[in-house]
């Protein structure tokens, strides 16, 4: 952990931190260092009012802000550099400060520096966010400080200071975060699944696969890592893990872990314990869900919380935004917003959860690998694609003979021609399988505009 610093508002003497990237975490990282005593440049490849403004409220004259580039932020020596999510890697200004000597490490890494308290980590290519929610609702309901953060929203270094050794925390991790940690350690690593994602930026999947690995890099004997046995991929990268492995399975009964059995979620802990929780108290649909319910129901186990703490909140869980979120049901029809579907895994388990015909609306931006492992999920469920973004053509070729085909102008042009195509008793689901950012700003915004939109029919 870096100790606490007292604040020096004269430059020079207090050791300096350069933070890339004024997003969320940027913010929330700046806010973290100043707060302990460092003193703060800030950069940033873009330039625009909002920016300028958060750099305003960040405390004017305690930080040196730099917009529409990084190189005149350069010329202030760094000890320590926080790169935010978004900013690859190998980003030029991020190789420039190692060459200067700078330690360069994500913003998750600088939160769990100022952390206390037991953290459950989750990664995963999908549903790491429902189950990051739901375990963070169990921890709420424990008695014990919480908080629900990291790449679901509300950065750790935004909470850091907010925590002591009582506090239970729900942490979504992300490979791009993972990248830049250096002594992240949760007691409670949970990896839900590797399916291709993110290709453009990690470049294989096995880069991608070892990325997600780095979730253990520092656990011991003493901690816990939870896994899902059912995924080749993440069977075979756990065994490079020290800590203690805790299994979960869909398909099988497992003497210790956590599985699917007869209509009931089973967690078996190391002490030899037995949970049982019927499988219909849990509200959300689909197989992956029941994945994500034995993920955080095990974790939440093996930091202590009570049997019954479990159950009461699992039971009482509505999911989360974005993610198969039921938006209303006009004239028989189900509108569904599942903005987070950011890859073909994603969609896959969308399309198995929703049991009506599905007139689906996809497309953005392509995160690379293509489309054509959706085909087998999408045949015979799929009775329109309505596509939209700069992927529409790619997936036109890889699925578009499967089902009729519309090509949308915008998303709007999407809704307007998929209320069209639905009839009575389909859904109409919005899982794009991509990236958003050739028409949003986010995921978020993506699905905030598709639910505006769809309530405004």
């Amino acid at each position: 952990m870096v100790e606490n610093r007292e604040p020096n508002s004269k430059w020079g003497i207090a050791r300096l931190a350069h933070v890339v990237g004024l997003g969320r975490s940027g913010v929330a990282a700046a806010r973290l260092l100043l707060k302990n005593g460092w003193q703060v440049v800030v950069s940033d490849d873009a330039d625009s009012d909002v920016l300028r403004q958060r750099g305003r409220e960040l405390g004017g004259g305690e930080i040196k802000l730099y917009l529409g580039g990084h190189n005149a932020a350069l010329e202030n020596p760094a000890e320590l550099v926080v790169a935010s999510p978004g900013v690859p890697w190998q980003a030029e200004v991020l190789e420039k400060r190692r060459a200067q000597g700078s330690e360069v490490i994500a913003e998750l890494e600088l939160g769990w520096r100022y952390t206390r308290g037991k953290i459950a980590a989750i990664t995963g290519s999908n549903g790491k966010t429902t189950t990051t929610a739901l375990l963070g609702e169990i921890l709420a309901f424990s008695g014990h400080p919480a908080f629900t953060c990291g790449n679901i929203g509300l950065p750790l270094s935004a909470i850091a200071d907010k925590t002591d050794d009582e506090t239970l925390l729900s942490v979504e991790v992300s490979s791009f975060q993972l990248e830049g940690i250096v002594g992240f350690k949760p007691q409670v690593g949970v990896l839900l699944n590797i399916t291709p994602d993110h290709l453009d930026r990690h470049g294989s999947h096995r880069t991608y696969a070892l990325t997600k690995a780095r979730l253990w890099l520092n656990q011991t004997a003493e901690d816990f890592i939870v896994y899902f046995a059912d995924d080749p991929i993440v069977s075979a990268v756990v065994t490079s893990a020290a800590s203690r492995k805790f299994p979960f399975s869909l398909t099988e009964k497992l003497s210790y872990g956590a599985f699917a059995d007869n209509g009931h979620l089973v967690v078996r802990t190391p002490e030899g314990a037995e949970f049982v929780l019927d499988r219909r108290l849990f509200r959300l649909p689909g197989r992956h869900n029941t994945a994500n319910a034995l993920a955080a129901m095990a974790a939440a186990l093996l930091m202590g919380v009570e049997p019954e703490v479990v159950q009461t909140a699992v039971a009482g869980f509505g999911g989360v935004a974005h993610r198969l979120e039921t938006v209303r049901e006009l004239d028989g029809v189900l509108w569904i917003n599942d903005s987070k579907a950011t890859n073909v895994d994603a969609g896959r388990w969308a399309l198995e959860a929703v049991q009506r015909p599905i007139v689906l609306i996809a497309g953005g931006r392509s995160k690379g690998g293509g489309f054509k492992a959706l085909r087998q999920y999408a045949q015979g469920r799929v009775k329109k694609f309505i596509l939209i973004g700069e992927a529409a053509g790619e997936i036109q070729r890889d699925l578009g003979d499967l089902a009729p085909v519309e090509l949308a102008d915008n998303l709007s042009d999407a809704i307007v021609r998929a209320k069209a195509a639905a009839a009575d008793g389909d859904a109409v689901l919005l899982s794009p399988l991509c990236a958003s950012f050739d028409m949003f700003r986010d995921f978020e915004d993506r699905g905030d505009q598709f639910r505006r939109l769809v309530l405004g029919l």
